[in-house]
């Protein structure tokens, strides 16, 4: 009788555990896939902290097809991503976010760092078809207007001027001083940069051997060209793939006609499949971008902070303060809505408007395009990767000054500005 009951006393004692167990992790699985939404005065939404991951990556959707009231969604990248695909719309991306009950994240109210509000810096990812053109002249002109003091001929460079973009378009040490000299200016326009092209040296390469005097050259490095802290709000256009293939072919043809139409058609057809940097190149679609631009940001975050970690054994020798690094905000939107979204920022952000974005400066097109098999070798070449697109090989890097990633012929193509 006695080892019955102790027997049933085990058995029981065998279940509580395994309850335990099974709740515990639960909770934890629950926990580090989980994305929790607070709209109080201390929510940290869109705020990344360490670690972090892509799958996690906040995406704020803004939502204008309520005419007197815009909504705004959120998601993750890691469920944006495997749904945008060729034939995807806006509706769709939509459809799978929570609608947040209150406006875009503002964490300049939320974070004072040395008695010092958190900037707000929006950086307007660009790409062609999607309003760069009037992006690119507005952020000319906001520029000129809010920086005077700048000459800005000696911070622009020879494919910025052939791309008629503004200063510092294609990122690097040029907009970095932009942004710490224009202080007044909050728009800043960019072209396909990644966030290493945000960063000094300092922050992007290693030594072997680190000394303090190292480390205190890499602090303020860092503290001059990092703009400490700011909050990044980038914002990337969406439109629906296949249209934008259409309009970006389109475009060769209101330039030159067919003779645009056969050089792309050159460069595609018999399984050659290169890249022809004008409109129509998949790296310059917004899905790519965003993907590789957000993977940079992550990557950053995550090294910073193990970094940061790593320095923290001596008390002064922490890369920047806590709090100082910067934030980072993703925004999307539908192409066609780009003058409210420009007011919600305005709103929600308390700077600015950003002129000129009322207007269009292709708004209207000559009749004609490329023979439909243009459009029909792009796809055949390209858009089947589009969900995975390989942006990390070399072969798929976009061309910028000071790299050697494509060809001569490719080259050449810089000379033409991309509309």
């Amino acid at each position: 009788m006695k080892r019955e009951v102790a027997l049933l006393l085990i058995s029981f004692i065998v279940l509580i555990t395994l309850l335990n167990v099974f709740q515990s992790s639960s909770t934890i699985s629950t926990s580090f896939h989980s994305f929790s939404v607070d709209n109080s005065e201390s929510s940290s939404i869109g705020i990344l902290e360490p670690p972090v991951s892509s799958e996690s990556l906040p995406i704020y959707l803004i939502d204008m097809s309520n005419i007197s009231q815009p909504n705004i969604a959120v998601s993750t990248w890691g469920n944006i991503a495997p749904h945008w695909n060729r034939t995807t719309q806006y509706s769709n991306l939509l459809n799978l976010a929570t609608t947040v009950p209150s406006s875009l994240p503002n964490q300049q109210y939320n974070n004072t760092i040395n008695n010092k509000k958190r900037r707000q810096i929006i950086l307007i990812h660009c790409g062609p078809k999607l309003g760069s053109s009037t992006l690119r002249k507005a952020c000319e002109e906001n520029m000129e207007q809010t920086c005077p003091q700048i000459n800005f001929t000696a911070y622009i460079n020879h494919a910025e001027v052939e791309e008629k973009g503004p200063a510092g378009y294609f990122g690097g040490d040029r907009m970095l001083s932009l942004m710490n000299e224009c202080v007044d200016t909050h728009y800043f326009c960019v072209r396909d940069i990644e966030v290493m092209h945000m960063l000094p040296p300092s922050t992007t390469t290693t030594t072997t051997t680190t000394t303090s005097a190292t480390i205190e050259s890499d602090k303020a490095t860092t503290a001059a060209t990092m703009a400490q802290n700011v909050e990044y709000v980038h914002l990337f256009p969406f439109r629906n793939y296949n249209e934008w293939v259409e309009s970006a072919i389109k475009q060769l043809y209101d330039r030159y006609g067919e003779l645009e139409c056969s050089l792309a058609m050159n460069r595609w057809d018999g399984g050659k499949c290169q890249h022809y940097r004008m409109e129509p190149d998949i790296r310059l679609y917004s899905r790519v971008d965003l993907d590789r631009f957000q993977h940079g940001v992550v990557r950053q975050i995550n090294e910073f902070h193990e970094k940061s970690n790593n320095y923290s054994s001596s008390s002064d020798d922490n890369l920047l303060e806590e709090g100082e690094q910067e934030q980072h905000t993703f925004l999307l939107y539908l192409y066609k809505d780009l003058e409210r979204v420009m007011e919600l920022i305005n709103t929600t952000y308390h700077i600015p408007m950003l002129p000129g974005t009322d207007t269009k400066l292709k708004g209207e097109r000559p009749e004609g395009t490329c023979n439909e098999s243009v459009v029909e070798q792009f796809h055949e070449c390209f858009s089947d990767e589009l969900m995975k697109y390989p942006w990390d090989l070399p072969e798929n890097q976009v061309w910028r000054p000071g790299n050697a990633f494509e060809s001569p012929l490719a080259l050449a193509d810089t000379l033409r500005p991309i509309m």
